[in-house]
């Protein structure tokens, strides 16, 4: 109830489905390790996309988010499948099978808007090291896999990272996973690499002891705000390094924001996050909405950066959306900031048009068609799939003179 009036307070109603994800194990039985049957129904094609190399537990873990569909397989007992219909935020004992091999993992389900239960398409978190700390899945602790289930593409995700990835900007990789669960196909999921400490030490491998909060409902860089974002990672419990930013930037004014942006963050990086969320139209991100977002602070620089999460709302709007976190405000109200942002703007069109990013994103949208059409557990179906891709390839094609009108008026 008080972090209810806190985001109230902040200017934004916290999600009432937004729940924290816990990683406090229920009693359960050990699930039997043996690997589910195959789903005799799954008739996806699978041309060009089953596993084929023999990766081992050393192997670096962007093999899982390369281009290939990998097969993943759930197992729960019945005690699990108990817990989770009970309390689906709680890790149960689960068996994980990928290639022959069995791990005994920490399962629990996720999401707050895209939030479904197991009768339905769930998200999943999965801990490699929940009951074995030396265990690990190519290298991770834990596993996000996204249901997709807001959106009718299975794309918007997948191909935002990229972007990010194409100019630079620090992001999660994200990757695809065809999920069976007790032996029942539940469809093709996101691979997304999770935001902890395994990501910071890939991201920051010299700066990695930092806090890493995630922002967002109500969690923003205004006064009152700190304690409504979520610590994933560090040891400053207190949100000390959060409330030292918010009064400094409280305190700014247009003049003096942008010198006070660029010390406390890489200001050519966020600008560039930021130029990223509006090219793509994603109205559900940090620059358009001050939602889906993670903050590190990196103490031997004592320098932020902002890191993207969550785009499966971009490539929907045409509009340049006006900015609405805090931050972003700020900057738009700042001469020198916005020109900054506007420069970063350009440069992001310039790699899309240099890259062809249409032509990798026709192509990473006909490698996982078939599987977005016939997934079982969608809530799109086969044609609302078929349309929207159609629909998504054509708004990448336009995008950069769309945007460009834009800039000009």
């Amino acid at each position: 109830m008080v972090l209810f009036f806190l985001a109230l307070a902040c200017g934004l109603p916290l999600d009432p489905a937004k729940a924290v994800d816990s990683a406090a194990p229920v009693d359960s039985a050990n699930p039997d390790d043996s690997a589910p049957p195959v789903d005799s129904s799954d008739t996806t094609d699978t041309t060009d996309t089953t596993d084929t190399a023999e990766p081992t537990e050393e192997d670096d873990p962007s093999f899982l988010f390369g281009e290939v569909t990998h097969h993943l397989a759930l197992t729960l007992d019945e005690a699990a499948l108990a817990a989770l219909a009970a309390d689906p935020r709680e890790d149960v004992v689960a068996t994980l099978i990928f290639d022959g091999r069995s791990y005994q993992v920490g399962v629990h389900l996720k999401g707050s808007t895209s939030f479904r239960d197991l009768s339905e398409k769930a998200s999943f978190k999965i801990d490699a090291h929940e009951w074995d700390e030396d265990q690990r899945f190519f290298g991770l602790k834990r596993l996000t896999l996204n249901n997709m289930i807001q959106d009718p593409t299975m794309s918007s995700e997948h191909l935002s990272y990229a972007l990010h990835d194409w100019v630079g900007n620090p992001s999660p990789r994200h990757g695809y996973a065809r999920l069976t669960v007790n032996g029942e196909l539940f469809g093709l999921y996101g691979l997304v690499e999770t935001p902890d400490d395994d990501l910071i030490e890939r991201l920051f491998p010299d700066d990695d002891e930092g806090n890493l909060y995630e922002g967002g409902y109500g969690g923003d860089f205004n006064e009152g705000c700190a304690l409504l974002f979520e610590q994933s990672e560090g040891e400053d419990i207190d949100h000390a390094d959060l409330e030292a930013v918010i009064r400094a930037v409280e305190s700014s004014t247009p003049e003096t924001f942008t010198p006070l942006l660029a010390s406390l963050f890489d200001l050519d990086t966020l600008l560039r996050v930021w130029a990223v969320e509006r090219v793509t139209g994603n109205d559900d991100s940090y620059v358009s909405l001050g939602n889906n977002f993670f903050v590190y602070h990196g103490p031997l620089a004592d320098q932020w950066t902002m890191l993207p999460w969550g785009a499966d709302q971009a490539f929907l709007t045409d509009e340049l959306l006006p900015a609405d976190g805090a931050l972003a405000e700020r900057c738009e109200a700042a001469p020198d900031c916005a020109a900054q942002l506007r420069a970063q703007i350009e440069e992001v069109l310039l790699v899309w048009e240099a890259g062809d990013f249409a032509a990798y994103a026709a192509a990473e949208t006909a490698r996982i068609e078939s599987d977005c059409r016939t997934d079982p557990r969608s809530e799109w179906g086969d044609y609302g799939c078929r349309d929207a891709l159609i629909a998504l390839n054509a708004w990448i094609s336009d995008r950069p003179a769309q945007v460009r009108a834009q800039l000009v008026d």
